[in-house]
């Protein structure tokens, strides 16, 4: 019982002196700067809210945004240590890394596809083909290795559809647009928001929710200082992202699609109609839905080895940002 009361103390001192850390950071000016890598996407919506209300600048801490990046560019500005945080979804290569010795980790969830919840990845039928064509799918626009072709694999599955078998493409949303309208795409793979644009063209045929229910979309990741030189920075990161959760969470206030349709680029409309990827409350993740897709990984050739939970996932961080912090 002591001992108990103890741990309680020294918690409550040690949130105590972080917090009035922070407070005499903020008033000298000197608050350590944390570099995020950035992409003006709805499933960056927390940070976009936790860096617009002043989230991050109550636990202490100076976001910086770094955007133009593209998601390899942004692995190894990770573990150069260029960037100090890397969000976005799951990677063969970010995990590869990570298995040959690189000092990153994921350290908290991103967002998820929300089981029996809307539709924010599925696939998009070019006009005049329909379902029971699939099997003549020829030329696809999909992701050459991410968690966007594992979903995209297992919304095809069930229709005996091989993705294999299927010339993919990367293409930006304007191009993807006009070559399904003119039939120089079969079908596109593509999440919100464009999502409720290109299924205004075409026919939305298969639900990524239906296939990976609860799947663990996207993760953030920490680089070698948060991790190991400047923990307490990557604690208080992790509580102002939180919040940002906690708001987002409240829905498609007029807050909230002000914010994110600001910081996207996107209407007010388009935001507010768009189906949103879900966020867990304190950002914890579905690892076994990352065991399923290191599995998948594996069998396509684009990973060697699976990491245990241990070896990819650092929970120091989900665990220390839910202990309440105690203004002094």
């Amino acid at each position: 019982m002591m001992r108990n009361a103890a741990f309680c103390l020294l918690s409550a001192l040690f949130a105590c002196l972080a917090c009035a850390g922070a407070d005499r950071q903020q008033a000298e000016g000197t608050m350590p700067k944390v570099r995020v890598a950035f992409n003006p996407h709805l499933s960056w919506g927390p940070l976009m809210i936790a860096q617009a209300e002043g989230f991050f600048r109550d636990e202490g801490i100076d976001v910086e945004f770094v955007s133009a990046l593209r998601p390899e560019e942004s692995l190894v500005a990770l573990v150069t240590g260029d960037i100090d945080v890397r969000p976005g979804p799951l990677h063969a290569g970010f995990l590869s890394a990570i298995a040959q010795g690189a000092k990153i980790r994921i350290t908290a969830g991103q967002g998820h596809l929300t089981r029996n919840g809307c539709t924010y990845y599925g696939i998009v039928l070019r006009p005049g083909l329909d379902s029971s064509q699939a099997s003549t799918i020829a030329r696809m626009r999909t992701s050459q290795d991410g968690a966007t072709r594992y979903v995209t694999s297992r919304m095809l599955s069930p229709h005996n559809v091989n993705l294999n078998a299927i010339e993919t493409v990367r293409l930006p949303e304007a191009v993807m647009a006009m070559s399904l309208e003119q039939g120089s795409l079969d079908a596109v793979a593509v999440s919100e928001p464009a999502l409720t644009r290109i299924a205004r063209i075409g026919t939305l045929w298969l639900h990524g929710q239906m296939a990976l229910p609860d799947f663990q979309w996207g993760v953030l990741a920490y680089g070698e200082r948060l991790l190991f030189r400047e923990q307490d920075t990557g604690v208080r990161f992790l509580r102002g992202y939180n919040r940002g959760v906690a708001q987002y969470r409240e829905g498609k206030t007029a807050r909230n699609v002000a914010i994110i349709a600001e910081a996207t680029g996107e209407s007010e409309e388009i935001t507010r109609e768009a189906c949103w990827p879900g966020f867990s409350v304190d950002s914890d993740i579905n690892w076994e839905s990352i065991a399923e897709f290191q599995v998948w990984a594996n069998a396509e050739g684009l990973m060697e080895h699976s990491l245990s939970r241990d070896q990819a996932f650092d929970s120091t961080f989900v665990s220390a940002a839910r202990r309440p912090t105690i203004t002094p």
